[in-house]
């Protein structure tokens, strides 16, 4: 005799579950020390669910796919090493010439070797991908035109301020690469006197009104 035959499981229907307490920040911060160590094609959901401990059912929570982790990414960067740089810096007030000497200094600060670690890792994608050198442009543009802005408040023309300005940017993108390995060469108060002696004298038509 045939004994009955056992009745069928039925199968889960697949749901997207939060099996973790992990946050959208996580997943971010996780993705872009993989971007710093390596590059960008070492960002995949099964390295980045082994590297954290969980399943895929955690990144799908705050993701519908890569791309969108990707450009989460990019956002982080542009929040943390810019829009929060700028607000941090106005927040703090003094005149034009101290908030500009600030930003002149933050690569030298100590946080700075790994903020421009991810700098670097930013810059270097965006060299082969349009969605991060679009990042890297606003980037370039929201500092770029901040710094204008405070150039402007000091007493100088809008023209002359925007060529001062990508000089000083030019200056402390050059600073922050070259800090780590030839920071003795010129201390923290010669360098900021030395920028400032060269970018902010000389205002120009104008300067009496702004100032």
């Amino acid at each position: 005799m045939t004994p009955p035959a056992a009745p069928k499981r039925k199968r889960a229907k697949t749901q997207r579950i939060k099996d973790s307490p992990l946050k959208e920040a996580d997943w971010i911060r996780a993705a872009t020390d993989i971007l710093v160590k390596e590059n960008v094609r070492g960002i995949n959901l099964d390295r980045l669910s082994s590297k954290m401990g969980v399943t895929k059912g955690s990144f799908y929570w705050h993701f519908n796919k890569r791309l969108d982790l990707l450009q989460a990414m990019l956002n982080d960067w542009r929040r943390r090493m810019t829009l929060n740089v700028i607000q941090t810096t106005t927040r703090r007030g003094g005149s034009s010439v101290e908030r500009l000497l600030r930003v002149l200094l933050l690569p030298r600060e100590k946080p700075a070797r790994a903020a421009m670690a991810v700098e670097n890792s930013m810059r270097d994608w965006a060299r082969r991908s349009e969605q991060p050198l679009a990042a890297v442009r606003e980037v370039d543009h929201l500092r770029l035109s901040f710094l204008e802005g405070l150039l402007v408040e000091h007493g100088l023309t809008r023209p002359e301020a925007r060529r001062r300005a990508y000089l000083l940017y030019c200056i402390v993108m050059g600073d922050s690469i070259l800090h780590d390995t030839v920071s003795g060469h010129v201390p923290d108060a010669d360098y900021a006197a030395m920028v400032s002696e060269l970018l902010l004298k000389d205002r120009g038509p104008g300067a009496e009104k702004a100032g």
